[in-house]
This record gives C-alpha cells, sequence and structure tokens, in this order.
C-alpha cells in the first residue's frame, strides 16, 4: 500500500489533491488485485485514468506555466512518454482476452506505476514546490456577532 507523505507534495494544493487521488487509485487496485483477480483490477484500474491524468496533467502544465517553471519543456515529456505508455497498456488490455493469462500486463503496468510515483512524482513533480506560489485552502467567513 502507498502512502502520501508530505516531501511528496508540490506546494500547489490542487496538484497534490489530483496525486492524492491517484495513489489511492493505485491502492484501489492492489485490493481489487488481490480480492477478484487482474482482469477485474486492470479494468478498474484503467476505466477513465487516461482521461483523468489527461486532465490533472493539464492543470499541472497551467501552474507551471504561471509560475515560470523552468522545466516545463522535460516535464511535458515526461508526461507525454508516461500516457503514451498507458495508452499502449490499455490498448493491449482491450485486445485481451479476459480469461487470458495477465502476466505481462500486470508487470507492465507494476513497472508504469514504479516509475510514474517513484521517478515522475517523488522526483519530478515535487521540484515544482521551489517555484509554485504556496497557496492555502480559503479559511471559512466567520459568522459576525
Amino acid at each position: 500500500m502507498l502512502v502520501w507523505r508530505e516531501a511528496m507534495s508540490t506546494g500547489h494544493p490542487e496538484v497534490d489533491k489530483a496525486q492524492k487521488r491517484f495513489i489511492a487509485h493505485i491502492n484501489e487496485f492492489e485490493t481489487t488485485l488481490r480480492n477478484a483477480g487482474a482482469d477485474a483490477a486492470i479494468g478498474m484500474f484503467l476505466t477513465g485514468l487516461y482521461e483523468q491524468v489527461s486532465i490533472n496533467f493539464g492543470r499541472e502544465e497551467k501552474v507551471q506555466r504561471e509560475c515560470a517553471f523552468p522545466f516545463q519543456d522535460a516535464h511535458h515529456r515526461e508526461h507525454a512518454a508516461l500516457l503514451g505508455r498507458l495508452a499502449d497498456i490499455q490498448n493491449l488490455y482491450q485486445a485481451m482476452p479476459h480469461k487470458a493469462d495477465h502476466g505481462v500486463l500486470l508487470r507492465d503496468l507494476a513497472a508504469l506505476i514504479k516509475d510514474w510515483v517513484s521517478h515522475h512524482m517523488v522526483q519530478s513533480d515535487v521540484m515544482l514546490r521551489r517555484y509554485a506560489p504556496h497557496q492555502t485552502a480559503p479559511h471559512p467567513a466567520r459568522a459576525r456577532p
């Protein structure tokens, strides 16, 4: 089970929230894999993921532009590579008979998740912390007496 740590923070609440959701999604995948098997787990994990990640990456890149993040081009290339690998896995899964051995697909998916979290999120995304304006959640208005 993956655990979000403050050291993974980008310093931007919306980006961090999306990453926390992604980690929760990975944990749901692992639970489904244990309880329902590979086909169900992979199907659950991949459903809607490409679209949601595309939105999240777009938001992240917008934040990078707004704060003049100096590694924008390299970061965009990382996003494109991750999305490409995800699309390849989705295509392989869709073409695979549901009764097939999912071993190779699980290894590819595990490698993608490992690279995504340990390299992209933990090494690349956290560099944004130095450049992103530290935003805090708005405080609720106080009632006047």
